[in-house]
């Protein structure tokens, strides 16, 4: 297990001279999980925020709706991932 988990709950650290942005945008090919904003769980979750985050940008005039819309996407993806990985964890537990 690596302390940093890059690569399981995160895809790195920001590079140097490069914006969190910037970096968010450079890494979205490698995202496992892709949001789908037209879906509607109707419950209180995580997923559904970032949703209905990503449903409410798009109200938004440009840049902000994609910046938005690009942010959201990678916090569904690391989102999942987390999740996933607490899972992996607490099966773990004894």
């Amino acid at each position: 297990m690596t302390l940093d988990e890059q690569g399981i709950t995160n895809l790195g650290p920001v590079p140097a001279g490069m914006s969190f942005l910037e970096a968010v945008e450079a890494v979205r090919s490698r995202r496992k999980h892709h949001i789908n904003p037209d879906h509607e769980s109707r419950r209180l979750t995580y997923c559904e925020v970032m949703r209905e985050v990503h449903r409410i940008a798009d109200q938004l005039p440009e840049p902000a709706r994609s910046q938005i819309q690009l942010l959201v996407g990678a916090g569904y993806d690391f989102g999942k991932r987390m999740d996933a990985r607490m899972k992996e964890l607490k099966a773990m537990l004894p």
